[in-house]
Order: C-alpha cells, then structure tokens, then sequence
C-alpha cells in the first residue's frame, strides 16, 4: 500500500511540474491540510515563521509557526489568528496582522507576550500589511479608514501618515534597500488595478514603476541588493507571480501553475532563494524556489557591474 501511495504522489507532482511554469526547481515546505502561508525568513536565513490557517481549528494551530528552511523542527509561537508575518532585522520581533486583520502587534520572535504598540486612534482592517524599515527603528503599513500610508517610529512613538490618493488603498509591499523609500502598490477601489509605486519616507516624492502586464495585482517583493522585483498578476482567475528590474520594464514568469495561485514572494536575506505561497496540490502551502539571480539580471539585461 505505501508503495501504491508513494507511486500516486510521484504522478501526482509529475502531472503538476507539466503544468507549471517555473523558472527553477521547487520543493515544497508545508506539507499540512490547512491555509500556510506568506512566511518571512529570519534575518540569518535558517529559519522561516509562517502563518498557519485551518477554518475548523479544534486542536488550537492557528497562528505563526516557526521552521528551518528544510521544513523540519515546526514550533507554534503564537496562538491566534496571525497573517502577514514580519522578521525585523536584528531578529528580535515578528510584526503581523492581528485579530482577524483588525489589528497589528509584534511579539518576540521565539513566542511570548504580544506586544501592542499603535495608538487606538489607528484603524485596521482586513490587515495593515505592517513592514520593518531596514534598520528596524520603524514601521509602515495602511491605515484603513483613511487610506493612507503611515509610519509608526519604534523608539519616539511617533506617528506619520504620507500617503494618501482618493479613491486609491495604498498597499505597502517593503521598504526601499536604503531605508528612504517605501514599494507601494496603489490599488483603484473601482477596478482593483494597481500601479507601482515608490514613495518617499517624507512623502514628498514618488516614482512610478512600470509593469508589463495590465492585470497587474500586488504582493510585492525587493530582492535584497534592490535590482529585482517580484509581483503578481492576475490571469484569469489566477494569480502568477512575475519578476522584472526594480525600476521597471520587461518581466519573466517566475512562477506559473495552471488552475493554480502563486503569491506571497518573499526572498531570504542572501538573495538566493524565494519562498511564496502555492495552491498546486489543492490546499494553500510553501514552496520554496533556490533562483540563480546572475541569469536573471542576464536575461533582463541588467548590468552586474
């Protein structure tokens, strides 16, 4: 019987290579019947802390866990609903989505009491998306009632809004390598589009980026020497992700599966591998893809100078 099963499972990921478009090879990380996903990798690249998701939860699993990069040793350190998990760089801290995506809180980064920091004054809702400045001193995310960009400073308290667009939910997806800039893609609440943005920490300037694809939708993510981006876009009712120059232009598809979603790319500190969320084996789980990023920057024609 184990050999039957062990034959089923090979044909099974045999079918789904042929219907997938990856750039590289991929092995999958969580392994589960339940929503895992949109993990964030440790600032030394061991370990990655996801979001773990099951509707019907009777055994109290919902919430981050913790695993090595090779998918062994999973440890729970938090109980809850928990989405949209963030390592901050001296790896003291986990930010994420709280209660539901009402809330943002932080705990310590190997469990322990939950730390809630923004002033009640500050509304959430259906997630704030919260991101780490890369020295780690502050924090962006969407404020939801109204619309707009804001960072919260760690050590003063201190609270900005910089962004706002009427009509437009700007949708933090990381900071800028240099810490004065932050990846923002813009959505039109009619449409749902979005554009690329990156916008000053002052919010005094943005840019915008350019995307090839029309049905671009967001998950963003800025490879760690800031040449590359990762988003995805929509294909009928599916989400793949693409990689293109961080200033925009000419995209690849990273990654690709029919009947299928890709999103949540996030790449681990020494740029050589991307873990994001996938749906090929009917159930939300990690992959994770080891990417050569020298044949990218070929391909793209980016100079490596």
């Amino acid at each position: 019987m184990k050999n039957i099963f062990a034959l089923l499972t090979a044909l099974y990921i045999c079918c789904i290579s042929l219907s997938a478009q990856d750039m590289f090879n991929v092995r999958r990380l969580t392994l589960e019947y339940a929503r895992e996903g949109f993990a964030t990798w440790s600032p030394d690249g061991r370990y990655l802390v996801y979001q773990y998701t099951e509707r019907y939860d009777t055994l109290g699993k919902n919430g981050l866990w913790k695993v090595s990069r090779d998918g062994t040793g999973a440890t729970q350190i938090f109980n809850g609903i928990a989405e949209h998990a963030r390592w901050s760089p001296d790896g003291s801290y986990i930010v994420f989505d709280a209660d539901t995506g009402n809330n943002i809180k932080m705990i310590p980064a190997n469990g322990g009491e939950v730390i809630e920091f923004l002033p009640d004054s500050v509304i959430i809702y259906n997630g704030g998306l919260p991101c780490w400045s890369p020295d780690g001193s502050q924090i962006a995310f969407v404020e939801r009632k109204a619309m707009s960009l804001c960072i919260f400073n760690i050590k003063t308290g201190e609270l900005n809004s910089i962004f706002r667009e009427e009509g437009k939910l700007p949708l933090p997806g990381g900071w800028w390598t240099d810490g004065n800039s932050i990846l923002v893609a813009l959505m039109d609440l009619q449409t749902r589009k979005c554009t690329i943005l990156r916008i000053s920490t002052d919010g005094k300037h943005k840019t915008n980026i350019p995307v090839q694809q029309e049905n671009f939708y967001r998950h963003l993510a800025l490879s760690p020497d800031g040449s590359l981006l990762i988003y995805a876009v929509m294909t009928g009712r599916y989400l793949g992700l693409y990689i293109m120059p961080s200033a925009g232009g000419r995209s690849l598809p990273l990654t690709v599966t029919e009947n299928s979603h890709n999103e949540g790319p996030v790449w681990s500190p020494d740029g050589k591998s991307i873990a994001f969320n996938s749906t090929r084996f009917g159930n939300n789980d990690i992959w994770i893809m080891d990417v050569d990023t020298e044949k990218i920057k070929r391909e793209l024609q980016i100079s490596q100078e």
